[in-house]
């Protein structure tokens, strides 16, 4: 994942969270608490969601990761959190069935190559369910952002 796009603040973990877009919404506002996305970035990311589901349905641990169109988005970035209790998300390419996710990995990118290439990646990462056991069991943003960079949680 490109340690640029992760930082410190937009690594939230263990959030108690009702619901997918409790989640969506919390982490909408990391990125413009930073000044990173538009104005429009949380409601254009809550309709792609709806329409256009992100939940992955990996081996293990479920994930989901949202995103919303480039034009909403101001410096790219990608805010992560993790769930205490796993929240519904619909399946990508499935919508009607909804999956157990117990992280989530938003993707804030200005533009849709760079997008794809990141999402790509952060896939393939994701495949190995033991990449995905080490981030959920991250106890603080500190071990995320070290995960996510490509080292070891302390």
């Amino acid at each position: 994942m490109g340690a640029s796009l992760v930082r410190r603040e937009l690594c939230l973990a263990r959030l108690e969270l009702p619901d997918a877009e409790s989640v969506l919404r919390e982490l909408s506002g990391a990125l413009a608490r930073l000044g990173l996305v538009a104005p429009t970035f949380c409601e254009a990311l809550l309709a792609r969601e709806a329409s256009s589901p992100t939940g992955l349905p990996l081996p293990g641990r479920k994930v989901a990761v949202p995103h919303a169109d480039p034009e909403h988005v101001l410096a790219p970035a990608i805010a992560v959190c993790t769930l205490a209790s796993p929240v519904r998300f619909a399946e990508m390419g499935n919508p009607t069935s909804l999956l157990a996710v117990e992280a989530v990995f938003l993707l804030a990118l200005t533009d849709k190559e760079s997008a794809q290439a990141e999402l790509v990646r952060l896939i393939e990462r994701l495949q190995r369910p033991e990449f995905v056991d080490e981030i959920c069991a991250a106890p603080d943003a500190d071990a995320l952002l070290a995960l996510l960079r490509g080292g070891v949680a302390r």
